[in-house]
């Protein structure tokens, strides 16, 4: 079971992944829940949880399929996105190609296949001494422009500016890997559609 400490690094993480996936909201084409749509592609992004010693958490795209012409170019869209995010600073932990029936009405169903990246942090990266004493001085200096979480049982300046490092992490975590895998998508599909204009 989960200590205090790592609860709230769940809870903090997911704050600011919600605030990552609100800014995607605002700048795209809004969807349910933690979803968002660009040219014709939906991103969603999980919320944290626990896992190993860490924090992890998903983002996921859906494959274009309108734009393929069968599964096995599913197949190959799905590896040249795997091929395109490998040399990240930061890889995924797994890469998976996700399929998902829904039953849309009657006798009708619509398939889809999405590429799902899950991603891990240790507690340990999360924050650093330099980033807690910055977020204190900021509180210190200015505390409504920079206020820290009232959070019980967190008494101190410092375990609660520890988790506005956390909540400011995971919002620019969220915000870099989903950025990344929308770059991906633009690239992958430049490829194909250049390549199906040469088989032509």
């Amino acid at each position: 079971m989960a200590n205090f400490r790592e609860q709230l690094f769940q809870q903090f993480a997911s704050q600011g992944i919600l605030v990552s996936i609100g800014e995607f909201k605002n700048k795209y084409e809004p969807k349910k829940e933690n979803r968002f749509h660009i040219d014709g592609i939906t991103y969603e992004t999980s919320p944290a949880k626990l896992s190993e010693g860490g924090v992890e958490f998903e983002i996921s795209s859906k494959i274009p399929q309108d734009e393929l012409d069968d599964r096995n170019d599913f197949e190959t869209y799905f590896e040249a996105i795997k091929g395109v995010l490998a040399n990240e600073d930061r890889c995924p932990i797994a890469t998976d190609m996700e399929n998902i029936i829904q039953d849309v009405g009657g006798e009708d169903l619509k398939e889809r296949d999405y590429v799902r990246l899950r991603y891990h942090y240790s507690f340990d990266e999360m924050c650093d001494n330099e980033a807690i004493a910055v977020e204190i001085a900021n509180h210190q200096h200015n505390p409504e422009v920079y206020p820290l979480p009232e959070v019980p049982n967190v008494n101190t300046l410092a375990g609660k500016a520890v988790l506005v490092c956390v909540e400011n992490f995971f919002r620019q975590e969220a915000t870099t890997r989903m950025e990344r895998l929308i770059e991906a998508n633009q690239q992958v599909r430049e490829n194909f559609h250049h390549n199906k204009a040469v088989a032509k």
